[in-house]
């Protein structure tokens, strides 16, 4: 219903207007354009906008409709065949009698058929393949490939070839190729596919690439070595004793005192000159 792009169809330009103009008027009709922002005249001028946003959409999908389909709801008539009718109704048959006569007189003339253009295809090597082969021309080779150089014995591989001047090819032996063209050859032992151009004036033979047949020797491991193992072991031990009971470990405990106690007396017992109540004296005392 709309023309492409949007910014041309004037019912799209026209609707844009009318919004702004909505929008404008609702601004105006909800702003002092002093003091502070109220909420109640927010609310008032989104709820205005909203409402002259639906119906503008409204209309202007009316709008469009009406445009596309205006001419469908329009009383047809039918159209009158000018070319047929004429004023004077006594003149018809007469009219359409010489117009049969000279309609078949041109469909009997015989129309001159332009000449055929000659069709000129080439390959994608750009030799044209419909060319005239000049008196004494030789056939002369453009392209020349293989699909692989190292295959497997009795793998297939495809050869490409493109000849210039040549009616047939020859390709390992086998006739009826094309000029330019693809086959498939089966290798059994290393070797060079032979590909022969001919025509009637000469035969130039060409070999591809040396093409290796090759068995791909099996993959095994080293004899006398045994294969690596892989083992994981895990070992977890735990004991519980009972241990020394308290009263074991204090007697030890007065035992090494009472021996230490003895090895660091001060003085000796029995010196000469020395009241015996100085020399115990002397003597229990410990450092």
């Amino acid at each position: 219903m709309f023309k492409e792009p949007l910014r041309r169809d004037p019912l799209v330009v026209g609707w844009a207007l009318c919004l702004l103009l909505g929008a404008t008027i609702a601004l105006t009709n909800n702003t002092e354009w002093r003091g502070h922002l109220e909420a109640d005249r927010v609310q008032t001028f989104l709820g205005e906008l909203f409402l002259v946003l639906v119906w503008s959409v409204f209309v202007l999908v009316f709008l469009a409709w009406l445009r596309a389909n205006w001419r469908d709801m329009l009383p047809s008539h039918p159209k009158r065949d000018d070319a047929r009718e004429s004023g004077l109704p006594f003149t018809d048959q007469w009219l359409s009698e010489v117009r049969r006569v000279e309609a078949e007189r041109r469909t009997a003339a015989p129309v001159p058929a332009a000449p055929p253009e000659p069709v000129m295809s080439s390959c994608r090597h750009g030799v044209q393949q419909d060319a005239e082969l000049p008196v004494g021309q030789p056939p002369v080779l453009r392209a020349l490939s293989v699909s692989h150089h190292i295959v497997r014995p009795g793998s297939p591989v495809h050869v490409t070839w493109c000849f210039e001047h040549v009616h047939d090819v020859v390709v390992d032996g086998k006739r009826g190729y094309p000029a330019c063209g693809e086959a498939q050859v089966r290798i059994r032992s290393t070797r060079s596919v032979e590909v022969i151009g001919r025509n009637r004036y000469a035969e130039v033979p060409v070999n591809t690439p040396t093409v290796v047949a090759t068995a791909a020797p099996p993959l095994q491991p080293p004899a006398g070595t045994p294969a690596p193992s892989v083992a994981l072991r895990v070992d977890v031990a735990a004991s519980v004793g009972a241990g020394a009971s308290v009263a074991a470990r204090l007697d030890a405990l007065y035992a090494a005192a009472a021996r230490r106690r003895s090895r660091t007396a001060l003085l000796p017992d029995g010196l000469v000159g020395l009241p015996p109540t100085v020399g115990a004296r002397l003597g229990g005392t410990t450092r």
